[in-house]
């Protein structure tokens, strides 16, 4: 599984960066110790918001979208989703908004984390259509959006518990995240990736 590269990193080498990112035009860098908590909390905090594998079907797995540019909150977000075995469903910045609300739709996502303000306002443009989305978050702070942070706080003790049981139901065989394609020849297709 994917996120088992965490443990391993953690124990060989904690204090190493593993992630870089701009923010506020400087680099900020992120020690793999700083990564699994990140991770580990953002995964208990969308476990708190009811978010799991639920009886670990592709239909009945949580789906989360993702339209945002790369950014270290990406990698953490894509982590927590897998060791919830919930699912991730990455949507490209510039896609059509009739595509977007069709991945949306066809994949049920509940929640969606967007990169900023603009992309916010494009996600809430189909937001009336889309039934399943219960809440948009952005990684960069607006006026408009929750931050992505907020989610970090939630987790309790019985969520981080929950994260070692849904963790232990998931191989290597199981789906991880399924990616649309751009829709050119018909509507976008999802193609289903496994760790």
């Amino acid at each position: 599984r994917l996120f088992d590269s965490l443990p391993i990193l953690l124990k060989a080498s904690p204090n190493k960066t593993l992630l870089a990112g701009k923010e506020a035009g400087a680099w900020r860098e992120y020690s793999v110790k700083e990564v699994v908590d990140m991770v580990d909390k953002l995964a208990a905090g969308l476990a708190a918001m009811g978010i799991s594998a639920n009886d670990m079907s592709v239909e009945g797995r949580d789906k989360i979208g993702i339209i945002s540019k790369n950014r270290p909150e990406w990698v953490l977000l894509d982590l927590a989703v897998q060791k919830l075995g919930a699912v991730l469903i990455p949507v490209y910045p510039t896609v059509h908004i009739n595509d977007m609300q069709f991945v949306f739709q066809d994949s049920g996502v509940k929640l969606v984390f967007v990169n900023d303000e603009d992309l916010y306002h494009k996600v809430q443009s189909v937001r009336d259509k889309v039934a399943s989305i219960q809440e948009v978050f952005s990684f960069e702070h607006t006026a408009v959006s929750r931050h992505w942070k907020e989610i970090l706080s939630l987790g309790q003790q019985e969520h981080f518990q929950q994260l070692e049981a849904a963790a232990a139901k998931i191989d290597g065989e199981d789906l991880f995240t399924i990616i649309y394609t751009s829709g050119t020849t018909g509507t976008p297709k999802g193609v289903m990736l496994s760790h």
